[in-house]
């Protein structure tokens, strides 16, 4: 089914200015920059707790705060003189961080994003009035995770029974979000990402974020550790399937999350699983041989983490995008979308030596 294109990628009418939150992670810097890209008269408006990079010059197009959303005064600037119409709430504190610090991943995925929506209703009273069913409300999309699942293929319909703290959290946030566009204060929707491959930069806490390293740091002549496996022959590689999208098809995804119609929920809820594919870390380092050859396997370090093991096999592996794919959403050819993607990547390090 054919997902959203650039041609189809269209603002609401009252959306010329966004704010985007946790825009110096990987995902809010390409998100970034393909909003630059796509809506030339669009105000966008980045903050994390460190300052987001500064893509273009221009003050008007592109606004860069450093701000801490755990402090009122940091939230409140945010919103000082703007007319926001738009919101993609990105900030948080990955699985394998939630996991290992408790009370930062409540502070972060649960209390910053409550204090967010409180703020972001306040402002959309302020600049559109209360709602009324006429005037515009503000389109606020929180990024959740398919962490909010423990267990079988599943949809948005389907019961969730998160097995880490960071799917509660995400699932906490997905409940207040609801909350508010059951209400009307807000327009609210929340996407729950697969894993994103393959991630550029360095590792994040994510307890997934070795399938992008798997590519990702061999390919750059650097050890990268396989934490499920014990050797090359261990089934282990075989047992822990994976959902997982092309890099680009997300942000995609996650733009066309604030244009789609709010009519597109058509089951009393406003969660959607973003459309993924199935991979094996076995496939993954065939993938890795391929594009890097023998030299690139022997950087594979095979070291298992029983923590990392116990997350990843809380994740179903497959997930019914069913719902996701009619409401608009673009999914990778199930054949081809992971060597996309390593393809996306090796791209993105040509470009990167080119430059320096």
């Amino acid at each position: 089914m054919a997902g959203p294109t650039y041609d189809t990628l269209t603002l609401p009418a009252h959306v010329q200015t966004v704010l985007l939150t946790g825009a110096n992670g990987f995902v809010g810097r390409e998100v970034t920059k393909l909003l630059l890209e796509l809506y030339p008269n669009l105000r966008i408006i980045t903050t994390d707790i460190v300052a987001p990079p500064r893509y273009v010059d221009d003050e008007k197009r592109l606004r860069v705060v450093q701000a801490d959303l755990g402090k009122p005064e940091d939230m409140a600037k945010l919103f000082e003189g703007e007319k926001i119409g738009g919101v993609f709430a990105l900030h948080g504190i990955m699985s394998g961080g939630s996991e290992a610090n408790f009370e930062l991943g409540w502070a972060v995925n649960v209390d910053s994003h409550v204090a967010l929506l409180k703020a972001v209703r306040k402002h959309n009273d302020e600049i559109y009035g209360k709602p009324d069913g006429t005037n515009p409300r503000i389109v606020h999309v929180f990024i959740s995770s398919l962490a909010v699942y423990g267990g079988p293929k599943a949809g948005p319909k389907d019961h969730v029974i998160p097995s880490t703290s960071y799917g509660v959290q995400k699932q906490i946030g997905e409940l207040y979000a609801y909350d508010y566009g059951r209400k009307g204060y807000l327009d609210t929707r929340s996407l729950r990402l697969p894993t994103v491959a393959i991630r550029t930069g360095a590792p994040s806490t994510a307890a997934s974020s070795f399938f992008s390293g798997l590519i990702r740091e061999p390919l750059q002549g650097i050890e990268a550790v396989c934490p499920v496996a014990s050797s090359p022959d261990d089934p282990m590689l075989d047992e822990i399937p994976h959902y997982l999208s092309r890099a680009k098809t997300v942000f995609r995804n996650i733009v066309w999350g604030l244009c789609m119609p709010e009519s597109n929920f058509k089951y009393g809820h406003r969660s959607i699983n973003i459309p993924g594919i199935t991979i094996t870390p076995r496939q993954i380092i065939a993938a890795l041989k391929e594009h890097g050859g023998d030299e690139a396997l022997k950087l594979i370090k095979y070291e298992k983490d029983p923590a990392v093991i116990n997350i990843c096999l809380t994740w179903a592996g497959s997930y019914d995008n069913s719902e996701a794919l009619a409401s608009g959403f673009e999914v990778d050819d199930a054949k081809t979308g992971f060597a996309d993607a390593v393809a996306d990547f090796k791209a993105a390090l040509e470009e990167e030596a080119a430059a320096k």
